[in-house]
């Protein structure tokens, strides 16, 4: 399509949407993926080392907790903050940084010698956990064909459960034999490892170049980087399909009456991963309680995470097979009862094993369909805004689990109660899940005919 004085217009979307994906797409979707990876890896260590930390540094197990909890509100911190960062100024740059500042911090958390050390490590930590994740999810989706969109950001995010499964089967060997500060050497030297391989190997988002307005010359450079063999005329210019946000990113998740979706995806954001988070980083000292001993429950968490895996990996597929108002909620309502459960099956570590494996399944279900669907909902300028946002309050969710927990631990309520009101909110999520899943559903539709007005316009 020509445009003025003569440029050939060329529309990147339609180029992504078009064409098969290549071994360069394939390369930035595992880069992105072991990012998600290194995360659960974290998540999971800091959960199982807890007790050995608790008993070296004098901590009293309901000031765990805190422990948990400041991880966690790095994480919100970080998706908070550094969303907008990577609309205004790449994806790439922000995804380097927050990697290697975990990667840091993570191997720093190995040589805390108090307590306010060690928040002050995990505090940093969770800052670059969280301000890499909405910058990875956001650069694969736009190297992702449209169709293929929500299973490819499922697929990455299942990298987050085999981080935790992996974490799982090396603290029951590593614990013993090389003490708690061993996992977060592993946890720590690998991000920084990555961080070169994703200077030296990972584009910038095509989406984010052409949006923000960057030289053709760099554009078509990348192009034919990611998709080789590409003929495109030397007076292109570069458009995407769909319309240009200006502004305030923030302001923009509420436009375009996306302010009902936003607002639903966050309360489903909030419950799922403090479920989540709160099984991975409580259930050991819990379970402990009940006579399970922590060796144990490493292989009960390693099942969570294994079927989090396969459930993880299937959601991108399901929503896009049936749709994310019947996917969504009913995984988030199974999540909810496997989770109720768990404390009545104690000391029972086959049934505790049984219900971790399907609570895993569950929710890694939801959580990744959720992450799936939350690109799905924002255009190219404002989605890691949207995206990071989105991630804010799942980390949010995180970050008062574990506090309640604490609480609830402090006033003595029973293991089996406390399961059950950490696991009752899951009802909420898939109501607004069923919510925010007709939303899209019902405006996808007139969002396509709207993007194309605007490509005939211009």
């Amino acid at each position: 399509m020509a445009g003025q004085s003569g440029e050939a217009l060329v529309n990147v979307s339609e180029l992504i949407n078009g064409r098969p994906l290549g071994s360069p797409q394939i390369r930035i979707f595992i880069l992105c993926g072991l990012v998600a990876l290194l995360d659960g890896f974290d998540l999971q260590s800091i959960g199982l080392a807890a007790p050995s930390i608790a008993a070296a540094l004098h901590i009293p197990p309901p000031q765990l907790g805190t422990v948990f909890s400041a991880a966690l509100a790095g994480l919100m911190v970080g998706a908070f903050g550094l969303g907008p960062v990577a609309d205004r100024f790449g994806r790439k740059a922000v995804l380097v940084g927050a990697t290697l500042l975990f990667g840091i911090f993570t191997v720093c958390t190995a040589f805390a010698s108090s307590f306010n050390e060690l928040l002050i490590f995990r505090f940093l930590t969770g800052v670059g956990l969280g301000g890499a994740m909405p910058s990875f999810i956001s650069l694969a989706s736009e190297y992702s064909p449209k169709h293929l969109r929500a299973t490819i950001v499922a697929l990455l995010w299942a990298g987050f459960p085999l981080g935790g499964a992996i974490g799982g089967l090396l603290a029951s060997r590593m614990l013993p034999a090389y003490g708690w500060q061993s996992l977060f050497y592993a946890g720590g030297i690998l991000p920084i490892v990555l961080t070169l391989l994703l200077i030296i190997s990972l584009p910038e988002s095509i989406g984010f170049l052409v949006n923000s307005g960057s030289p053709a010359e760099l554009i078509r450079r990348v192009l034919n980087r990611v998709m080789p063999g590409l003929d495109i005329p030397a007076n292109a210019r570069f458009q995407l399909h769909e319309r240009r946000e200006t502004g305030t990113p923030i302001r923009h998740l509420f436009d375009q009456g996306r302010a009902a979706g936003t607002v639903l995806l966050w309360i489903s954001y909030f419950i799922a991963f403090m479920m989540l988070v709160t099984n991975s980083a409580w259930t050991p000292t819990l379970l402990r309680q009940g006579g399970v001993e922590v060796t144990q429950t490493a292989i009960a968490l390693a099942t969570f995470n294994g079927l989090s895996v396969i459930g993880s990996g299937a959601a991108g597929y399901l929503i896009t097979r049936f749709g994310a108002v019947a996917v969504l909620p009913a995984t988030l309502l199974g999540g909810a009862v496997a989770y109720g459960l768990i404390g009545y099956a104690a000391p029972s570590i086959s049934a505790i094993t049984f219900l971790e494996g399907l609570f895993g399944l569950f929710v890694g279900c939801a959580s990744s369909g959720l992450i799936a669907l939350a690109p799905l909902l924002y255009p190219t300028a404002v989605r890691s805004t949207g995206v990071g946002w989105a991630m804010g309050m799942g980390r949010f969710g995180s970050f008062v689990g574990p506090l309640v927990v604490g609480a609830l631990l402090a006033r003595q309520l029973p293991v089996s109660a406390i399961f059950m009101v950490i696991g009752i909110p899951g009802i909420i999520a898939a109501i607004s899940a069923a919510m925010v899943g007709t939303r899209y559903a019902r405006g996808e539709q007139g969002a396509e005919v709207r993007s194309r007005g605007d490509e005939i316009a211009a």
